[in-house]
């Protein structure tokens, strides 16, 4: 690494740490009254509250790490533009698009850990904060799951559905079941069974019966031989578990499965397109703010810190207008979802790409 990369990089080391800190206590002041205050009311010990905050800083981190980017390129470059230091590197021959690689590499390391972050902790993260959270109203998350219907679809046609009464997410277990297969809508076997159990091998029906129909009307009827039957329905507990999560508690694999599962049966996952898209753009808006703060904090003006603080609000705040707008209008039907998540980091792409062209060019 050269001297002028590590040089500049020394320079956003402080005002990155400093915009860490001072968004994140942005975000955690907001809610830290509501929850104290809920905490008191109930009676709940003041290291619940704890508990909250700190399963909820992951989701923050990934919130503010772009923020954090973004005002300390700003800073850092305008100060070296204030001190007339750029105007001598590039007496000494280094371009503009030199002196930004190091800004670059740091927006494009920083979108990796937040994409690290945002796959491997905040998914589990949320889920212990909603499990406390529900600990502390003096609740408990059930751990069954009643009336589970599932389905399946071939070629457009509902090839069979299953229904439970009620699912042990704990014991694996399925009771009061009745699934049946049909035959371009109609009919064709219906099985009845009082458990379906989960073993490695797959799901097995306990002490059913099956009634076969054909196509005269005559009904057939066969009990499971040795009491046990294998059956597929192509789920696995876990799947079904996670049917009852939340987005932001499922990483990029669980949600892709859960929209798979739901698309076989026959079900709309607009939406969930919608935050399987943004769980790869909000990570990005590091490398994005990167590219937009370079060519506004390298311009020659001697800018008090206040000013890029002030600069990096007014983008970030556009940022997330456009965001919010458009995952809104994916949800509604009227973009595409991978459009309506990904429209803020283009728009920004194309302002920061256009800004870098013009500074360039000076």
């Amino acid at each position: 690494m050269r001297i002028l990369d590590r040089y500049v990089l020394k320079e956003m080391i402080m005002p990155m740490l400093f915009g860490i800190c001072a968004f994140t206590s942005l975000f955690v002041g907001t809610d830290l009254l509501r929850v104290v205050t809920m905490a008191m009311d109930l009676g709940a010990p003041l290291v619940m509250v704890g508990k909250l905050f700190l399963f909820q800083m992951p989701q923050i981190i990934v919130w503010t790490f772009p923020m954090a980017v973004l005002l300390s390129v700003l800073l850092a470059l305008s100060r070296l533009s204030a001190n007339s230091e750029l105007v001598a590197m590039q007496a000494g021959g280094v371009g503009f698009y030199r002196i930004v690689v190091p800004v670059l590499i740091v927006g494009l390391l920083m979108t990796g850990m937040t994409l690290v972050i945002n796959e491997a902790v905040v998914p589990a993260a949320n889920v212990a904060y909603k499990l406390t959270f529900a600990e502390m109203r003096g609740q408990t998350l059930p751990r069954v799951t009643r009336n589970v219907i599932l389905k399946r679809y071939k070629g457009g046609l509902l090839e069979w559905f299953l229904y439970a009464a009620r699912f042990d997410s704990q014991s694996q277990t399925m009771e009061d079941v009745a699934m049946v297969s049909l035959d371009r809508s109609r009919p064709r076997e219906t099985t009845y069974a009082p458990k379906i159990v989960w073993d490695e091998s797959g799901w097995f029906m306990e002490n059913g019966v099956t009634h076969f129909y054909d196509e005269t009307g005559e009904t057939v009827t066969m009990r499971f031989a040795g009491g046990r039957q294998p059956v597929d329905i192509g789920q696995k507990p876990r799947d079904i578990i996670a049917s009852q999560k939340a987005p932001d508690e499922m990483n990029i694999k669980e949600l892709s499965r859960h929209m798979e599962i739901l698309r076989s049966q026959g079900k709309e996952t607009t939406k969930l397109e919608v935050e399987w898209h943004l769980k790869w753009a909000i990570p990005m808006a590091s490398m994005v703010f990167a590219l937009v703060g370079a060519p506004l904090g390298i311009q020659s003006h001697r800018s008090a810190s206040s000013v890029g603080f002030g600069l990096s609000i007014i983008v970030i705040f556009i940022y997330y207008v456009i965001m919010t707008a458009g995952s809104a209008l994916a949800q509604g039907g009227y973009l595409p979802p991978v459009l309506g998540a990904w429209v803020q980091n283009i728009v920004m792409a194309v302002v920061g790409l256009g800004l870098m062209y013009k500074a360039g060019r000076r």
